[in-house]
């Protein structure tokens, strides 16, 4: 018995519009061999749909595939900055609903675990820039915000310190609660990961 073999069949006859959603597949390299000999040989005699990819010739090749890992590190670079927005943007309201009344202080025991939990989820390892920076700015924050509050004695100064470092202290504690909790919440979506 004889072996077969294949034969290609010629590309088929393109309409225009079908040319024109194929032309963006066949320029990315991801349309499929038949696909994009179709389109070469539609653009070879058809002048109109030539204008969309004037460079395409009988001899041109597909555009190259994107990068992916720079796609990937463009992608990670763009979370990153929103991060830093964010987390900037939610300390500072949380250092702000500090200074209110009841309802806006348990505001400012929710926004520090939640900045830190999402950044855990969302930043890798940036997450453990936070809860440093949340002590850092509650203890410059106390220290400029309250000093009229104590007395000028060296036992009013020590006191005064002591406040904010323990309310710098509480503001990492409650970022770290923050990131457990993510922590616990991405381990149980993550599955068996």
């Amino acid at each position: 018995m004889p072996e077969l073999k294949y034969t290609p069949t010629p590309p088929v006859t393109l309409p225009c519009a079908i040319c024109r959603d194929l032309l963006p597949l066949v320029q990315d390299g991801v349309a499929s061999p038949e696909s994009e000999a179709a389109v070469r040989a539609h653009l070879q005699t058809c002048e109109a749909c030539r204008e969309f990819w004037p460079e395409a010739g009988e001899n041109s090749t597909p555009a190259p595939l994107p990068d992916d890992e720079k796609v990937v590190r463009q992608l990670r670079q763009r979370i990153n900055g929103w991060l830093v927005v964010f987390v900037g943007a939610g300390l500072a309201l949380g250092l702000a609903c500090s200074r209110s009344n009841v309802a806006s202080g348990l505001l400012f025991v929710l926004l520090f675990p939640l900045v830190s939990g999402v950044t855990y989820w969302w930043g890798g390892r940036s997450w453990r820039l936070v809860p440093p920076l949340a002590a850092v700015l509650w203890a410059g924050f106390n220290l400029v915000g309250t000093r009229g509050y104590f007395v000028p004695e060296p036992a009013g100064t020590v006191a005064w310190v002591a406040w904010a470092v323990v309310g710098a202290v509480v503001a990492a504690v409650l970022c770290l609660v923050g990131t457990l909790a993510a922590a616990l919440l991405k381990y149980a979506f993550g599955g068996e990961k």
